[in-house]
């Protein structure tokens, strides 16, 4: 008679709900147009996503949805309307955002995520100028869903080719409330030029450049070529290729692991940057005979023009790409102040670089030591 009234206390399975009962989205695309926020989200068959001995024959389902309405709530919610079973958004992995959406420099989105305790703040973000409707329907290769892509796995790739540096929610958000922080928000678009599937060319996914924002004051686009000399002043930089012209033959080479250093410094009464850098890689590609101090002499000169391109490029769209600035806050911060410093044209002109010393470390250069292959 005593245990009966505990009985009452148990917990029950009643409201057991198993993963088939769900619809997961597990990437989130906002555009803005006409004062409404247009939100897509991507549904992914996870029973095509599980490790298999055999490969998929056939591409797996991918469902994107599309909804619009004042705010991102709202659209959710008109989705979530639309649906066959429940929405579950706590998979989200990615999150891409419209240059609509930048340029109305609205802070909503990253509201939406922080307002909602199911979302990760370690998702990725990306921009794009790209259609969302079509970029959410690329598939993998070999069949994969688009779990195995660079839209959720930015980090393979950079890991291989370091140029523009992934960038997750919460870092974005860190960034943009940094009054001297500058945030590199990388674009992502595709491309089917490049590879094929028998007689068919297959749209393949790449970041194309980089959002350079500022503290809400400007936004330009940048496209990788522009961005080249931010790598090196990177630290997370892996694995990134340089390539040089000498005698009218390519050296090729990877450098990894670059160590820089800004200093600003005092000059004509206002502040200017000292830039150096220390970097090591190897050659993979060599095509003419010539010294290998001469070869280090010319790949020190195109890292040297990449930061001071990446620079220049910067002060004709308003830009620090450098992040110049915010060196410039933490080490002088009453300079900062005293000249009431709000965007980067008040402290950057096209002389603020004072120099830049680059030094290359070549660590090996194959088995063929410094010569060609004859």
């Amino acid at each position: 008679m005593l245990t009966i009234p505990l009985i009452l206390l148990l917990s029950g399975c009643w409201d057991e709900k198993t993963i088939q009962d769900f619809h997961y989205i597990t990437a989130m695309g906002i555009d803005y147009k006409d004062g409404e926020y247009i939100v897509y989200a991507q549904l992914v068959d996870f029973a095509a996503v599980a490790k298999t001995e055999a490969k998929p024959t056939e591409n797996p389902p991918v469902y994107v949805g599309k909804q619009k309405a004042r705010s991102i709530s709202l659209a959710v919610n008109q989705l979530m309307r639309n649906t066959q079973q429940a929405l579950y958004i706590g998979h989200i992995s990615t999150f891409v955002i419209s240059e609509n959406v930048l340029k109305q420099q609205s802070t909503e989105i990253v509201d939406y995520i922080y307002r909602n305790q199911l979302l990760r703040y370690s998702a990725n973000i990306f921009a794009t100028k790209s259609s969302l409707d079509e970029l959410f329907s690329i598939n993998g290769y070999f069949n994969l869903s688009p779990l195995y892509t660079t839209l959720y796995l930015p980090e393979d790739v950079y890991r291989n080719r370091s140029y523009i540096e992934p960038i997750t929610v919460q870092r974005y958000y860190s960034n943009q409330r940094e009054k001297a922080s500058t945030t590199i928000l990388p674009s992502i678009t595709w491309n089917e030029k490049v590879w094929k599937e028998k007689d068919k060319n297959r749209k393949s996914l790449y970041m194309d450049g980089a959002f350079v924002i500022y503290y809400k004051v400007s936004q330009p686009w940048f496209s990788e070529k522009e961005l080249s000399g931010v790598r090196w002043l990177t630290k997370r930089t892996n694995k990134t290729p340089v390539s040089i012209n000498m005698n009218k033959q390519d050296i090729y080479a990877s450098f990894s692991h670059p160590h820089s250093k800004v200093k600003p410094v005092f000059k004509d009464g206002k502040y200017k940057f000292d830039i150096s850098v220390d970097v090591s890689g190897k050659i993979l590609g060599l095509d003419t005979q010539m010294e290998i101090e001469k070869i280090k002499q010319k790949f020190e000169n195109e890292i040297k023009k990449e930061i001071q391109t990446s620079f220049e490029t910067g002060i004709q769209k308003n830009a620090d790409p450098l992040s110049l600035g915010k060196i410039l806050y933490i080490k002088e911060t009453k300079y900062w102040q005293k000249n009431h410093i709000k965007e980067p044209k008040d402290y950057l002109d096209k002389n603020s670089i004072h120099d830049i010393n680059v030094k290359v470390h070549i660590l090996n250069t194959g088995g063929l030591e410094a010569k060609p292959l004859e």
